[in-house]
């Protein structure tokens, strides 16, 4: 039953995954891609898709942040005001890079929106970034189910996904742990 559904809706889920969330998406992906349900390169398209069609999204709103009051105030915050900063020492690096900075994704889109960048440059260099990563987190969540089966044989698909989703809970948890304890 599950089996079908993913065969089915995978690939959309990835996308809409990455779209909404992120990271976990293009992880769980990868996962999916290691136990057949469709290919790895298709995985790690759909994640990129995903994460670049939100990505222009959130930047296009950037550009017209004064209509919206809720992205105008994320743009006076800490965080928005130093990815600008840093986008006018380095334009190409911080387009590149955002991505790859936790907690960052959003704002840093909305940021890149809000300023003088050209949104056709954005989408270029935004369209490299989001391939790269992309692909290297359904690589991730590719090579986590090669060691699951590694480690316990060939499972039930459910209990695969069981293993990496505790996995993936124990190392949010502990990336939350490190966040909390850096703003110290």
């Amino acid at each position: 039953m599950i089996e079908d559904v993913l065969s089915q809706w995978g690939l959309p889920a990835v996308f809409a995954g990455a779209f909404a969330e992120g990271e976990v998406a293009a992880f769980l992906g990868g996962v999916l891609a290691h136990r057949g349900f469709f290919s790895f390169e298709t995985a790690a398209l759909a994640a990129s898709a995903g994460a670049f069609a939100v990505d222009q999204l959130v930047f296009h709103i950037g550009r017209h942040a004064a209509r919206f009051p809720r992205a105008a105030r994320a743009l006076g915050r800490p965080a928005a005001q130093a990815l600008l900063g840093r986008l006018r020492q380095q334009p190409v690096l911080t387009c590149l890079g955002f991505r790859f900075l936790y907690g960052l994704k959003t704002v840093g889109a909305l940021a890149l929106g809000a300023s003088t960048l050209s949104p056709v440059r954005f989408a270029w260099l935004d369209l490299v970034s989001a391939l790269v990563w992309g692909h290297l987190l359904t690589g991730l969540g590719y090579g986590a189910g090669q060691a699951i089966e590694r480690a316990f044989g060939r499972l039930e698909l459910h209990q695969h996904l069981g293993i990496v989703l505790a996995v993936l809970a124990v190392l949010l948890l502990a990336a939350e742990v490190l966040r909390r304890r850096r703003r110290r």
